[in-house]
């Protein structure tokens, strides 16, 4: 089953910052597809299937990137 979580990036990010994070998330096991918000950068959409990957996993990949990223929660 596909979630999607809304995380928060602290930082404004260039393109190559973006790219960065984008990848590191999508490098985690299953179907993980992120993508920044278009009107408000900082935000970041995480769509996933709920039974390989976590939303503490999807934090730590985006951390690892460099940034601080934190789970919004609705």
């Amino acid at each position: 089953m596909v979630t999607e979580t809304l995380l928060h990036i602290d930082e404004d990010l260039n393109d190559e910052q973006r790219e960065c994070v984008l990848s590191c998330i999508r490098s985690l096991s299953g179907d993980v597809q992120p993508h920044f918000h278009s009107e408000k950068e900082h935000l970041l959409f995480v769509a996933y299937d709920h039974d390989t990957v976590t939303p503490h996993e999807v934090v730590e990949a985006a951390n690892a990137s460099g940034v601080h990223a934190h789970l919004v929660d609705f």
